[in-house]
């Protein structure tokens, strides 16, 4: 079976893994995959701790599908090193690396729904 790991950058506030974890069960019902989330930074699980969960459920090929926005310095560098110094333990693992979201026209769309829906007034 193939999983989706879906991976967040993490925060000091709480609200961030809701809302990733939540994300991920919409993802799964979408996609019927199995879709396991994990955290670069601050939040637990972090990305070794659900690639081993994944291991170890016996799914041996993994997407792993970034929920950022551009491809800086932690879609560059910071995951990929994870994610090949897991690689080298677990050889028999498939491991593949999604691009980040980027531009993409229904951005647009979301963009617009903010714009006229949710916003605050700061006095």
């Amino acid at each position: 079976m193939e999983a989706v790991l879906l991976i967040g950058h993490g925060s000091k506030e709480d609200a961030t893994v809701e809302v990733l974890k939540k994300i991920a069960k919409d993802l799964e019902k979408s996609i019927e995959k199995k879709v396991f989330y994990a955290f670069l930074d601050f939040n637990s699980p972090n990305i070794g701790e659900a690639l081993n969960d994944i291991y170890e459920k016996g799914m041996k090929k993994v997407t792993v599908l970034p929920y950022f926005l551009f491809s800086g310095i932690h879609i560059k560098k910071d995951i990929p090193q994870i994610l090949k110094s897991f690689k080298k333990s677990h050889r028999d693992m498939f491991i593949e690396f999604a691009s980040p979201i980027d531009y993409h026209p229904l951005m647009i769309e979301i963009l617009k729904e903010k714009l006229n829906r949710d916003r605050e007034i700061i006095e």
